[in-house]
């Protein structure tokens, strides 16, 4: 309905992105006083509060486009909060307490699979939030330890084998995540099919004379000046040789409202739930 409405798409997703992510500071403010109350020191020391503050910041950045083109592909919200629930978790949980247990207990030629595993999964926020944690943990635990031999291990959390390879990543992943939304949204990977290869249409059959009439004004180009137009509008559904909707000719001037009216011998199929996605996704058609 926005994009009907003639809202750009490029505004809307911006709109969208902005409003979840003020959306998300109201639980990432939460998490981060929660474990200020608890005062672990691996996370709210003068050296780890700002790296944690970045980790909860830039997965909100990255996280909320890497959503979006789930949107295309779910008709169900539920069906889709479910499914992407379960990944965030298996990926997430899994691969950060899989590579944390290889770095533990494996030997020379584990630890070069677990280095590989580590690299590969950045491309995941939730795993590199889950192992950013860890590491600032871990990082903490080893310097207080040799701390009572009176050596100074600590390693600041930014630097790049800690968590700062993990916050740019996830810096990146929010621009590539969002961008590739964007081209899904213009369809840039998806190339049209002519309706002449996937089936052939007959020809058209009687129509009343007003219906004849738009149509002769579209295909002449005399609706040069209407807000919507559509012309030889044809759906053709996978293994189906009948089209749904046939070569629909209609143009909306500037201050009138339109209604379609489309009737069918067999009841049920007549066009009508085909016609408006169709008109609402390709309104330059």
């Amino acid at each position: 309905m926005q994009f009907i409405s003639g809202v750009h798409p490029l505004l809307y997703w911006v709109a969208n992105f902005m409003w979840d992510m003020l959306n998300y500071f109201v639980p990432a403010i939460l998490v981060i006083l929660i474990f200020i109350c608890f005062q672990q020191k691996a996370y709210v020391s003068s050296s780890n509060l700002p790296v944690l503050a970045l980790l909860l910041l830039l997965y909100g950045w990255s996280i909320t486009p890497l959503m979006y083109p789930a949107s295309f592909f779910f008709k169900i919200p539920s069906t889709a909060y479910v499914v992407l629930t379960s990944i965030n978790i298996l990926i997430g949980i899994n691969g950060s307490i899989s590579t944390f247990v290889m770095e533990l207990f494996g030997d020379h030629e584990i630890g070069g699979i677990n280095d590989i595993l580590k690299n590969v999964l950045l491309i995941f926020p939730h795993f590199c939030l889950g192992r950013g944690l860890i590491d600032m943990v871990k990082n903490q635990a080893m310097a207080d330890a040799l701390e009572r031999f009176g050596e100074n291990r600590f390693r600041s959390p930014l630097e790049w084998d800690m968590v700062g390879k993990n916050l740019l990543a996830m810096a990146v992943e929010g621009v590539v995540f969002f961008i590739i939304t964007i081209f899904i949204q213009y369809r840039f990977f998806i190339k049209p099919r002519p309706v002449s290869k996937l089936t052939k249409l007959g020809a058209l059959g009687e129509e009343d004379e007003d219906v004849a009439r738009e149509r002769h004004r579209i295909v002449q180009g005399l609706g040069q000046g209407d807000i919507l137009e559509l012309r030889q509008l044809t759906k053709v559904f996978k293994r189906k040789q009948k089209p749904a909707v046939d070569r629909l000719c209609v143009g909306i001037p500037p201050g009138e409202v339109r209604t379609v009216q489309v009737w069918s011998r067999s009841g049920p199929g007549a066009g009508k739930h085909g016609l408006f996605p169709l008109s609402v996704l390709g309104c330059s058609a």
